[in-house]
Parts: structure tokens; C-alpha cells; sequence
């Protein structure tokens, strides 16, 4: 069976026209910050009101979470830090509340989505966090994954 170069030529252009849809799809820059997540615990949010730092048992969380910036560069904003003393056990233990200024950052893909994986905490008055920590936070907020789950 002959193919007349006609057709030859129209599929031969229909394939690369497909080709370059599909990747140009699957490798488009992001511009719209609706196009940027982060994870929170077991899945993924756009401008949450809270963000889980410790998923196994909540002890500790920001609440109330106000956005001035939201964008693949990074997003901005306040909110309050909520912190489970664990006295005398973390069962029956007390939380406590300070105002704090959040900063995400550091955009990474994963399944086909975009992430601000860092999250940077400051207490608003520049005094410690409860428990004598220092007055600033740094967290990844997907520590669970493997190197090789970036980018897929």
C-alpha cells in the first residue's frame, strides 16, 4: 500500500500540531495566581483560612488567615498562631494564641500542579513563640515528599 505524499505530509503536520499543543499545555507558565496551591495536611489549597503545620496530631496551626499577596512568587499574610502546650499531656492540654505574619514561598510542581511549599512565621510583637521558641518559624509544608516525586 501506497501513501501519496499529500496525506503524508497532512499527518506528518497533524502529529506535530498535536505534539506541540500537548506539550505547550503541560509546560505552560503560570498566570494566574488561582493557578497556585499549597498543601495543607492531605491536600491542596487555594488561600486557605488555616494551614496544619503538625497533620498527625494538630498541635500546632494558623488560623485566621488573612491574604495581602497571593501569587507564584509568593503569598503574604496574618494570622494566628494556635499552639497546644501538651501540659500535662497533649490530650488535655491547653492551646495558646499569638498574632503572626506569614510569608510562603519556594513554587514547586507536583501532579500537575503548583505549590508554595515554605512557610515562614514571625510573631507580630517580636517576642517568642510559646514554649521559648525563637520568634520566627520556618516549615515545609511538604516535607513528605521523596526528591523524586518533585516535578511529576
Amino acid at each position: 500500500m501506497k501513501i501519496s505524499p499529500k496525506v503524508l505530509a497532512t499527518t506528518t503536520l497533524l502529529l506535530f500540531a498535536a505534539f506541540v499543543f500537548t506539550y505547550f499545555q503541560s509546560h505552560k507558565p503560570i498566570n494566574k495566581s488561582t493557578e497556585v496551591f499549597v498543601w495543607d495536611c492531605v491536600s491542596p489549597e487555594f488561600k486557605p483560612k488555616s494551614i496544619t503545620l503538625t497533620c498527625a496530631d494538630g498541635g500546632w496551626s494558623i488560623q485566621a488567615i488573612t491574604w495581602s499577596s497571593w501569587s507564584a512568587q509568593g503569598a503574604s499574610g496574618n494570622g494566628i498562631w494556635r499552639e497546644n502546650l501538651c501540659q500535662p499531656n497533649c490530650a488535655k492540654g491547653k492551646f495558646t494564641e499569638v498574632r503572626v505574619k506569614i510569608k510562603l514561598t519556594g513554587l514547586t510542581p507536583f501532579k500537575g500542579k503548583f505549590y508554595l511549599r515554605t512557610i515562614d512565621i514571625t510573631t507580630n510583637n517580636g517576642k517568642d513563640f510559646p514554649e521559648k521558641k525563637s520568634e520566627a518559624l520556618n516549615w515545609d509544608l511538604m516535607d513528605f515528599l521523596e526528591p523524586d516525586q518533585i516535578s511529576q
